[in-house]
């Protein structure tokens, strides 16, 4: 084979390298739609192409290259899926709580392990077939250095992503996500793990009050809905429900669109539930996770950070919704679908509202006595709609009460128990009419389908017992689960109000 053979073999096999290494960093992301996708090269696989000007030593490569894939899974996988990886180790101790349902994450792993060894072994096979022409691979790394400190990161916005004066259009685009970065190399999300890890590590010193600003979250509030609409002695008895999970599509038109749904569900209730209460809409600006909503909801936070600060060294919040009901005269219940056990880094569910001062509690341990177990995620639970129908029933007893329930059956990672909850004309009619909605997502679409059933029992049992005053029902969060992640805004999540007229 001739000299300019060898070298043109020699680069198309780069190619192939580089087209590898870029399947392995972002095809989750590539591949499963995420909203602002960022094409690079990682900075270890061309650290170990610039060993190979001193070593022909390929195992360091194979084992330094292996080591960097692990970390990538370690690292930046529960940063995709969850919205501080720092936070989603703090309760790994999950696993031990019920072990048996994370059998199929375990299978999933030793697949990635086997996948990550057989890609490493093929880069290796890879660089081996280059022969004398291996220096093309580090002078390709210097040339991708060199071209970093010069050149501006590339940014191009799909036609969705793009604003329009046109108050009705729509803009139509192929294009599952809305923004494409292509950089030389990338810092892999580097910036972001650090401020994570900055927020982590000054957990249980200090709270941070509630704040949106218009800028960062397209809203601007000091208070949290729950503070705001009901943090007072108006009523004799409200209802918070927080719901895993229920976060506002991206598109405003298919967002209204679900909310158009509820409405309609709440009107097919008629007389005894329209006549008596009216139903409001509206949205606020979320930070982090579920417990992060906790505190924002019920204690005016504003990050899991403050959450810590309150449970585990009892520094004081801007506000007590729980302590202010107390003092007024309120009975306050709270009822968790899950476990007692399950929390924020390390702790429990039970000592959050133990905290909080909620006078009767009730979770798992309780409602699985009488209540059949619900399999559509990992978590031990039983039925949300069961846990309403309890807090439902406590109240009955007092005359004046605040109730708080946080449901958990539409976590991910997220599978409809078709057996159980489906209504088979109800769920294929809204199908057709809500589809379009979530991109042709088949489990967004059975997600929002379940946290609309869910709503659905709660205005039922109103509209049978009409024993709330005041009912506030928001999202927790976005759906964080990478496959449809896509379609939602990470700015802000929806809530709905039902008062009595």
């Amino acid at each position: 084979m001739s000299k300019k053979l060898q070298i043109l073999s020699a680069i198309l096999k780069l190619i192939l390298l580089v087209a590898i290494q870029l399947m392995i960093e972002q095809a989750p992301q590539l591949v499963l739609g995420h909203q602002e996708i960022t094409i690079n090269l990682s900075f270890i696989f061309i650290i170990n192409c610039l060993m190979l000007l001193f070593t022909s030593n390929y195992r360091w490569f194979y084992l330094l290259q292996f080591i960097s894939l692990a970390i990538y899974a370690v690292v930046l996988v529960p940063q995709l899926f969850f919205f501080n990886m720092f936070n989603f180790y703090a309760r790994m101790n999950y696993i031990f709580l019920s072990p048996g349902n994370f059998i199929i994450a375990f299978v999933y792993l030793l697949i990635a392990a086997a996948a990550i060894t057989g890609i490493a072994w093929l880069q290796v096979k890879l660089m081996k077939g280059m022969g004398r022409q291996i220096y093309i691979m580090p002078v390709f790394a210097i040339v991708l250095l060199i071209t970093k400190l010069v050149a501006p990161t590339a940014v191009f916005i799909s036609a969705a992503a793009i604003p329009t004066n046109k108050p009705n259009s729509e803009n139509k685009s192929i294009i599952p996500w809305r923004k494409l970065y292509i950089d030389y190399i990338g810092n892999n999300n580097i910036e972001q793990i650090q401020k994570d890890y900055n927020k982590f590590s000054k957990g249980k010193t200090a709270i941070t009050p509630y704040q949106c600003n218009t800028t960062d979250d397209e809203s601007t509030t000091s208070l949290a809905p729950t503070i705001q609409y009901l943090q007072d002695t108006n009523a004799n008895k409200d209802f918070l429900l927080l719901m895993e999970s229920w976060g506002e599509l991206a598109e405003p038109k298919a967002q209204e669109k679900l909310m158009q749904h509820i409405r309609n569900l709440f009107n097919q209730h008629g007389a005894a539930l329209t006549t008596h209460y009216r139903l409001t809409f509206g949205r606020t600006c979320f930070h982090g996770n579920t417990s992060s909503a906790e505190g924002r909801e019920l204690l005016n936070m504003n990050d899991e950070e403050s959450y810590r600060a309150f449970l585990e060294r009892n520094v004081k919040p801007p506000h007590n919704i729980t302590a202010f009901k107390n003092q007024n005269g309120y009975h306050t219940i709270a009822g968790f679908t899950a476990s007692k056990q399950y929390g924020s880094n390390m702790s429990n569910a039970e000592g959050f509202r133990r905290a909080l001062g909620f006078k009767s509690r009730f979770y798992y341990e309780e409602l699985s006595q009488h209540y059949k177990d619900n399999k559509e995620n990992t978590y031990k639970a039983v039925y949300d709609e069961n846990m309403i129908d309890s807090i439902l029933n406590e109240s009955k007893r007092y005359e004046k009460v605040f109730a708080y329930a946080l449901t958990i059956n539409t976590h991910t990672p997220f599978r409809l128990d078709v057996t159980n909850n489906i209504d088979g004309k109800y769920y294929y009619q809204i199908k057709r009419h809500l589809f379009k909605s979530f991109k042709e997502s088949q489990q967004a679409y059975d997600q929002f389908y379940r946290i609309a059933s869910i709503i659905n029992h709660l205005f039922k049992r109103v509209a049978e017992a009409q024993s709330f005053d005041r009912i506030l029902i928001i999202g927790d969060h976005a759906n964080p689960d990478i496959r449809t992640r896509g379609l939602y805004n990470l700015k802000t999540v929806p809530y709905l109000i039902l008062e009595r007229r």
